[in-house]
Order: C-alpha cells, then sequence, then structure tokens
C-alpha cells in the first residue's frame, strides 16, 4: 500500500539493509518503488560479482572500477532474470567479453527507457550511500574525504549519461500526433465511438460511454493514473457550452481492497518529490457532455444492479460496479480503441509530421495526453509569456515544479502551432451531437 514499509532481500532471503532503508527513505509511491527496487537487484548481482565493499574503498578513497562501471553499463540493458541466472565469472567477464558493439542492439536488450532507470536507480543509489551512510561515518572533513566525494559525484554523473536519457525527453521522441490529426481522433471518439469500441463479435462494447469518456479525459492531458483514480465528486459541470473541471487528487483512501502496484494512482500523490499532485484541470464541454452521459446511464444502472452500492464514491467503475481496480483494466481500454482507430485509418503515417517513426502511430494514453501538452502550449503562447505558459503547464499536467518537459513540448509545438480556436471546435462538436441525438429521436 501507498507508504507502507518495504523490505529488500537478496535470493538468499538475507535482509539487503542499505537497499530497504533508500527504498523507504526516499520513496513512497508503490511503483517507484517496484522499479528502483528492481535497479538494485542490478546493483547487488554486479557488487557480488566483483565484491564490492564500498565502506572498505571509501576508507581507502576509491568507488567503482572501470571494469565494474563497463560490465553495469551492459547489465542494464539485459532482462533482470537474465543476470540473475548469470554467474560470477560471467559477469566479471563483460567488460573484457564487450567490445564497441551497442548492448541495446544485442538480441533480448530491455527497452532503451528500461536501461536508462535502471542506470539512473543505481547511481542514485551510490550516491544516497556515500553522502547518508559513508560520508557522516568518515573522519572530519580533509583532502581525502573530499576527493573522494568528488570521485563518487563525476561516478554518479558518468553513470547517468552512460546511456543516454530516455528517448521521451527529446522533442523528435515525443510520441505525439499533429494537430488535425488529434482533433480527428477526438472527433471519431466523441461522435462515432461505436465505430471505435468494438467488441470482438464486431457489436458496440457494453462500456462504450465510459470507455469514451475516459479517453477523452487523457486527450485533455490527464495520466491513465489518475484517471482511474478520479472521485465522481471530483467531477463538476454546469452544461452546455461551460467548460467541465475535475480535481486531481489522491484518492486511494476510499479504496476497499489493498493497494498494490497494479492499482490505478495519481502520480506524486504521496511521493517526497515536489509534483503538482492536488490540482482542479478544466475540461472540453465535449468531455465533460461525454462523462455525464456515461453517468447518466451506464454508470447509474451498474450501480443500481445491486442492493449495496459498491462504487465507494469512484467515477469510472468495472462491469462488478466497483472501481476499476487494475491499470491493466485501463490499458485494454486504449489497445481496444487503438485497433478501431488503427481500423479507421486514424494512425495511419502523417507525411508531413516530420516527428512520426514507422508507417503508424503507436496508440496509447501517453500519444494523446503529450499532443494535449503540445496543442496547450501552441494555443496559450499566442497570448502569454513563455514563462507564464510553462508555469501552468507544470500546473496542467502534473509535473514537479523543477521539471523541464514544458520546454520540450514547446520546441514539439513550434512545427504544429495551432491555427484555430479550439473552443469553436468544440463547440460545434456539440451542435453536431445534438444534432444528432435529434434526428435518433425523430427516427424513433
Amino acid at each position: 500500500p501507498r507508504g507502507s514499509k518495504v523490505y529488500f532481500a537478496t535470493d538468499a532471503g538475507v535482509l539487503h539493509v542499505p537497499g530497504t532503508l533508500y527504498l523507504n527513505e526516499k520513496y513512497t509511491n508503490p511503483h517507484t518503488k517496484q522499479v528502483v527496487a528492481k535497479a538494485l537487484r542490478v546493483w547487488v548481482r554486479l557488487a557480488d560479482a566483483f565484491d564490492i565493499d564500498l565502506a572498505a574503498r571509501a576508507l581507502e578513497g576509491r568507488w567503482l572500477t572501470a571494469a565494474e562501471t563497463k560490465a553495469l553499463k551492459y547489465l542494464v540493458f539485459r532482462p533482470i532474470e537474465e543476470i540473475e541466472s548469470m554467474s560470477d565469472h560471467a559477469v566479471r567477464n563483460i567488460a573484457s567479453a564487450v567490445k564497441d558493439e551497442e548492448p541495446q542492439s544485442k538480441t533480448g536488450a530491455v527497452q532503451h527507457n528500461t536501461a536508462v532507470k535502471q542506470i539512473v536507480g543505481v547511481a542514485d543509489f551510490l550516491f544516497w550511500f556515500h553522502q547518508k551512510v559513508l560520508e557522516p561515518r568518515l573522519a572530519e572533513q580533509s583532502a581525502a574525504t573530499e576527493a573522494l566525494r568528488r570521485t563518487v559525484e563525476t561516478c554518479v554523473r558518468e553513470l547517468k549519461k552512460a546511456v543516454g536519457g530516455t528517448k521521451g525527453l527529446h522533442p523528435h521522441r515525443i510520441r505525439s500526433v499533429p494537430t488535425d490529426r488529434f482533433l480527428r481522433i477526438y472527433t471519431a471518439l466523441f461522435l462515432h465511438a461505436t465505430d471505435v469500441f468494438k467488441a470482438t463479435e464486431g457489436t458496440a462494447s457494453s462500456n462504450l460511454l465510459r470507455d469514451r469518456a475516459m479517453l477523452l479525459l487523457a486527450g485533455e492531458g490527464l495520466r491513465p493514473g489518475a484517471i482511474g483514480n478520479i472521485a465522481l465528486a471530483d467531477f463538476k459541470w454546469s452544461g452546455g457550452k461551460a467548460p467541465g473541471h475535475i480535481a486531481i487528487k489522491d484518492n486511494t483512501a476510499r479504496r476497499s481492497k489493498k493497494v498494490s502496484t497494479g492499482t490505478p494512482v495519481q502520480k506524486g500523490a504521496a511521493s517526497s518529490q515536489n509534483y503538482n499532485s492536488l490540482i482542479t484541470v478544466s475540461i472540453w464541454p465535449t468531455t465533460a457532455q461525454a462523462i455525464r452521459d456515461y453517468i447518466d446511464s451506464e454508470r447509474k444502472s451498474i450501480t443500481e444492479k445491486t442492493l449495496r452500492n459498491r462504487s465507494e464514491g469512484f467515477l469510472f467503475l468495472a462491469e462488478h460496479g466497483g472501481p476499476i481496480g487494475s491499470r491493466g483494466t485501463i490499458a485494454h481500454v486504449f489497445q481496444r480503441a487503438g485497433k478501431g482507430l488503427d481500423a479507421l485509418k486514424l494512425l495511419d503515417k502523417d507525411p508531413n509530421d516530420p516527428y512520426q517513426e514507422g508507417e503508424k502511430y503507436a496508440f496509447s494514453a501517453y500519444l494523446l495526453r503529450h499532443t494535449a501538452a503540445s496543442l496547450f502550449y501552441a494555443t496559450k503562447a499566442k497570448t502569454m509569456k513563455d514563462e507564464v505558459v510553462t508555469d501552468l503547464m507544470k500546473m496542467r499536467f502534473g509535473w514537479s515544479q523543477k521539471s523541464d518537459m514544458p520546454s520540450l513540448y514547446a520546441k514539439r509545438a513550434m512545427i504544429d502551432v495551432a491555427s484555430l480556436t479550439v473552443e469553436d471546435y468544440m463547440e460545434s462538436l456539440l451542435a453536431e451531437a445534438t444534432a444528432a441525438k435529434s434526428e435518433q429521436g425523430k427516427a424513433k
């Protein structure tokens, strides 16, 4: 559960005290702890193979060797199961066996971003171990302790640079689509959801309105974890052409079941880092209308099926009437929508998009989130100073105050400046939807 203690142990069942202290002191989010713990497993395997005793080395004024650093750079690209099955000799032999070949090009290599997270996780642990465990116990400040500090800092810096930043940290690697394509996708979701969300047998999904509302919220920039964490009371809308509002906050205390790493949560809600996780965002009236349609029909029907309301106050519910309890459920919604959008040719290659790689866009919640960020910048930058837009983006998209993400989306948006007024576009969608309902009523 969020905020609970975890224990980091070796395969032999021996408690790894430094790792346990580090995970509990630095992190509260269970998902983050899980990611960092995996990085620590890589470090433990390296330390065991090379017989690394950081405390003893600190007394001698040294840290990692070139061979150990080279081996680590290779290991972070390998699956953890493979690493932990290697013999000590095999791990030590990596430095001499690996030539100039790029480790990410070898068969079975993990994703680049996974390798980055693992080597950054190890680097941060090494820095913490020196700063919090070793240095306070060393002799008073001296030339030797200062030299060791510089050695550690250099090692940490070089490790973080070793495999480059995450691919998402460059404007050319941000997964997004041009504005016109985004609006076509949004229109398909809002007006033609039946065509997008088709079950295997070709009939409309039983959760059609729920899934449509979730996708449109992703188009507003909400993370999938935040979408699954919204309470019914967090949604406000006066109706008509007025914008709606969603309060983004930590609702995990509402859940009666134990919170696990698979539970949808708002990123940073209980983190020690300074995330903007307690905010209220405005949403387009079209998105608000989609949420209201879901509340008044599918959601109402589900909650009335049983004598006891099992919703626990959450907005989006599973078919059993309780809150969505798994990130996998949300991921499945986006996977199904991706297939539908692909069938409608909305994910095909755009010859005018300089950022696209491959023949199709890889659809996910983050494709919509990243596009929303670029669109937000492009529209706001027309009338506001850049620093004001940057602050608004950090609030809107839940980034920490130190985050440099807004500047990356600014670069992405410069190629794709929105020339339309989004509010007018959404108003036209509402009018079209109203007209369609009217025609359906006449047909009956």
